[in-house]
């Protein structure tokens, strides 16, 4: 009758017998009894972590020579590389499967044979907005009381439409200069150092 409901999935006749055979000696529980002995897999969040922390150091590793430093066997190192970090093996050189957002950017300006500088993923010294436009904007509205977001909103609009043109041409030349800035100091910040942008 199980099979005819549950067809491939029922449970074997075997598995059954097996089951009535351990109730009848007074067992309670279906689920498994704990097994002494080590555990069945290495591929722990132990291991797992030790083998990404190998492949960010050197990614020009064979699985061997990860499965010896982790003390685990070479099958467990592949499935840990394919299976658990998503990698694979290209050229010898293990890599994501699939390329970042920032990796997909770089092959992009690679190819076509543009230097990108390397620099924080936010500078306050090179961002027009933080040492141009807040501060105007702030010293406009300093010290005004707004009823609402809205009332903020429209005085904001009208404050940036208030700033003269030759202001935001003054800002690109002055980011320019802070290009250039950055690149002499390789990336430093320097503290107080404006380069005279108004």
């Amino acid at each position: 009758m199980l099979v005819q409901v549950y067809r491939d999935n029922a449970i074997k006749k075997t598995a059954i017998y097996k089951w009535v055979k351990r109730f009848s000696e007074r067992r309670e529980s279906i689920t498994d009894e704990e097994k002494s002995g080590q555990p069945a897999t290495s591929r722990t969040e132990e291991n797992i972590a030790k083998v990404h922390q190998i492949v960010r150091e050197t990614r020009r590793l064979t699985v061997r020579s990860i499965a010896e430093q982790v003390n685990i066997d070479t099958e467990t190192v592949r499935k840990i590389l394919t299976k658990d970090l998503d990698m694979s093996m290209v050229c010898a050189k293990i890599v994501p499967k699939e390329l970042t957002e920032e990796q997909k950017q770089r092959r992009v300006l690679a190819t076509k044979q543009i230097t990108v500088l390397e620099h924080p993923a936010y500078s306050l010294g090179l961002a027009p907005s933080d040492f141009f436009l807040f501060p105007k904007i702030t010293e406009i509205l300093k010290g005004r009381q707004f009823d609402d977001t809205d009332d903020i909103r429209s005085n904001t609009m009208a404050a940036l439409k208030a700033f003269p043109q030759n202001q935001f041409q003054n800002c690109f030349e002055g980011w320019t200069r802070r290009w250039h800035q950055c690149i002499a100091c390789q990336g430093e910040y320097v503290e107080g150092d404006h380069g005279g942008i108004q």
